[in-house]
């Protein structure tokens, strides 16, 4: 097996541990009087424990999502790789769904910091997204920003 791709596969550990904080949340929505699930945003005061956990759980699903898919296509690329390039695009695309989940969600949380935490790592893929220089799953300028969002959203 190739070094890259037992480097690969090193990463994919990482990306299986924060896919599995992912997995282990479940929000749920109480229905109001009319039966519909009620909304944070609706309301003028907000429970910052409830929305902090829907805000969070949102962005779990994205950067799982985001991960996930890293890990599924590291994992296809065994038994069919693919070209230098195929596989940057791979990377940057999945980066890609984790920065569109991450700033859908950031305006929707009421705590300053995990709004902050989001706008971080949005931003820090963003920044290491512009670079030309190929992508890695196991990305190590984007460890404080992922970091943060780990601790913001009480992981």
């Amino acid at each position: 097996m190739s070094t890259l791709r037992l480097r690969t596969l090193g990463g994919l550990a990482g990306l299986g541990a924060l896919a599995a904080l992912a997995a282990g949340c479940e929000t749920t929505a109480e229905p109001t009087a009319g039966g519909a699930p009620s909304s944070a945003a609706a309301s003028p005061t907000v429970d910052l424990a409830a929305n902090k956990k829907t805000v969070c759980e949102a962005g779990l699903q994205a950067v799982k999502a985001g991960f996930g898919g890293m890990a599924d296509d590291a994992i296809a690329q065994i038994d069919k790789p693919v070209s230098k390039a195929e596989q940057d695009r791979l990377v940057r695309e999945h980066y890609n769904t984790i920065v569109t989940g991450l700033k859908a969600q950031a305006p929707q949380a009421a705590d300053p910091a995990v709004r902050t935490a989001f706008e971080n790592l949005a931003g820090a893929i963003e920044k290491r997204m512009a670079d030309k220089k190929p992508m890695e799953v196991d990305e190590p300028s984007l460890k404080e920003p992922i970091e943060g969002f780990d601790t913001a959203c009480g992981n």
